[in-house]
């Protein structure tokens, strides 16, 4: 089955590919690592401190999203 990634990365850019897997976990998995891969990449900047990757039905119909918040707490 065909699977969809939207991708945010640390700028607020988006990107978009698709990948064929065995079900919806190894479509998960791989969302997974495409959130790490992505953070490695370097984390998300002012003014979007996120970092997401959502996965879509071959339908392009929403299956779950992926998020990495980066959270600045001041301790001055």
């Amino acid at each position: 089955m065909k699977y969809f990634y939207r991708v945010v990365g640390a700028k607020g850019e988006l990107a978009e590919t698709s990948r064929e897997f065995d079900g919806v976990q190894a479509a998960k998995a791989e969302a997974r690592h495409a959130l790490t891969e992505t953070a490695a990449g370097g984390l998300p900047e002012t003014p979007v401190h996120m970092l997401s990757v959502e996965l879509f039905d071959e339908n392009r119909l929403p299956i779950t999203e992926l998020r990495l918040i980066l959270e600045e707490i001041s301790k001055e």
